[in-house]
């Protein structure tokens, strides 16, 4: 059968791989999944294309014969907080979280709030690409049902998974800088309901995202970084696409990777949880500061494949309290399936007023990690051989750990070899506690990737 939907969801350019023709399928073929009469919550980010493709989603839910919720420009948590809540039998968010704006994508959602696991994706393909689509009878069509906002519920859902008195008591001072995104129809109410001082960086809706684009690294917080400088404010916040990851930039204005989020968090999170186990689930190129982490509270840290639906599957499956990414995503077990960049950023805070110490002096308390990052182009149709022949030809001097790639775990770094999931490449990844050891990994990394491929595509004639 053939396949669409990537490692979590579909994703493309906008009117050429992705366009209203393939939405209107892709929610038809939901539909059909679903059976009729069922409810479906559609949202979508701010990208210019976002609200023709939700549209278009929704026409093909109700030519199934299912009805539909329209929540409009939402970030993706809140989408798969209000499933649930709602009791939607299923969802759609409409965003490429991180590319670019030419770019879009759709994710969906079960009842549960959880984005769809590879199977149930299988049986949306097998829909999509039957030669006959199951459409209802007029009399049975889907109707669009009115809706009222859902971000005051939200925000004061969040609001109450905090202290928000020692919030309101430590008048915070904070940077948020949305990107443009969806981030920006939540984050200046959510501040505001903490009475944080804010200063607001691109929380306009902007679908083009000619501020910045809506990756939030470190090349692309510049103007964050420089406005933490220059004024006295406690944190700089950055948001992705459509919210679902946070990353931060310290008093000082030091850009902290993802982990370190994801890190801070699962602290705070773990630290004082009476319940046992307790468990933290990451893929696998997360930096060991969860580890550490880990250790401090008492945690068990499971492992598992690149992907938020590998997350959260194991996440049920050993009943972890907390999961998450190298990206700067956190899964909370008991609020929602789904990466958190909202609820994130009120428990760092909440972190911060909780140890009365600036973000900068907390971080300390956890050991420093040099990560590089680089990768190999690869054709897809030789990830598999190439993968094969990196396994046979991995140093012995390293614990060699295959979840998903090849991990080359050293006494002092790691350096992760795996095929993309949505890219025709090979990812290099390196860390360690020192930059020089840092670049010695990753050189010997890209050298066995590259010496691998070229085995491959040229094989012995012996």
């Amino acid at each position: 059968m053939p396949r669409l939907f990537g490692t979590q969801g579909f994703r493309g350019l906008v009117n050429e791989e992705l366009t209203a023709t393939v939405a209107h399928d892709i929610g038809l073929a939901m539909a059909n999944y679903l059976g009729q009469e069922k409810t479906v919550g559609i949202g979508w980010d701010s990208r210019i294309s976002s609200e023709m493709l939700g549209l278009a989603f929704s026409a093909g839910v109700m030519s199934g014969g299912c009805n539909v919720h329209l929540l409009g420009l939402v970030p993706t948590p809140l989408l798969s907080y209000a499933i649930p809540q709602l009791e939607f039998d299923g969802g759609v968010m409409v965003t490429a979280s991180h590319n670019p704006p030419e770019f879009n994508g759709i994710k969906l959602w079960g009842a549960d709030g959880a984005s769809y696991t590879t199977e149930m994706e299988r049986k949306i393909e097998a829909f999509y690409f039957a030669s006959k689509k199951l459409r209802a009878p007029w009399q049975k069509c889907g109707h669009r049902i009115p809706f009222d906002d859902y971000r005051p519920k939200y925000v004061k859902s969040l609001v109450k998974q905090v202290n928000r008195k020692r919030l309101e008591k430590r008048q915070f001072h904070v940077v948020a800088d949305c990107g443009g995104g969806a981030a920006s129809r939540v984050v200046p109410m959510l501040l505001k309901s903490i009475e944080a001082q804010t200063e607001l960086l691109f929380c306009e809706p902007d679908g083009s995202f000619k501020h910045r684009l809506p990756e939030p690294t470190q090349v692309n917080l510049t103007k964050l970084i420089r406005l933490v400088k220059e004024k006295d404010v406690d944190v700089g916040m950055a948001w992705d696409g459509d919210a679902d990851r946070i990353v931060l930039v310290s008093e000082t204005g030091r850009y902290l990777m993802g982990d370190r989020t994801f890190a801070l968090a699962a602290f705070h999170k773990l630290r004082n949880l009476k319940e046992k186990p307790k468990r933290i689930v990451t893929q696998v190129a997360t930096s060991d500061v969860i580890r550490d982490v880990a250790q401090t509270v008492g945690a068990e840290l499971i492992q598992t494949c690149v992907g938020e639906p590998n997350i959260v599957t194991t996440m049920k499956q050993e009943n972890a309290q907390i999961g998450g990414e190298e990206n700067g995503g956190v899964i909370y077990r008991g609020w929602s399936w789904t990466r958190e960049g909202m609820l994130t950023a009120l428990l760092i805070l909440d972190l911060l007023a909780a140890e009365d110490q600036s973000l900068e002096e907390f971080d300390r308390q956890f050991p420093f990690y040099f990560q590089i990052k680089e990768k190999v182009a690869c054709a897809n149709a030789l990830k598999q051989d190439l993968l094969a022949r990196v396994v046979s030809l991995a140093p012995t001097d390293a614990d060699c750990e295959t979840i998903d790639g090849v991990k080359l775990r050293y006494t002092d770094g790691w350096v992760l070899l795996r095929p993309s999931g949505t890219e025709p490449i090979f990812r290099v990844f390196a860390e360690a506690k020192t930059e020089s050891r840092a670049r010695v990994l990753i050189e010997n990394g890209l050298s066995l990737v590259e010496d691998a491929l070229e085995e491959i595509k040229e094989p012995s004639k012996e």
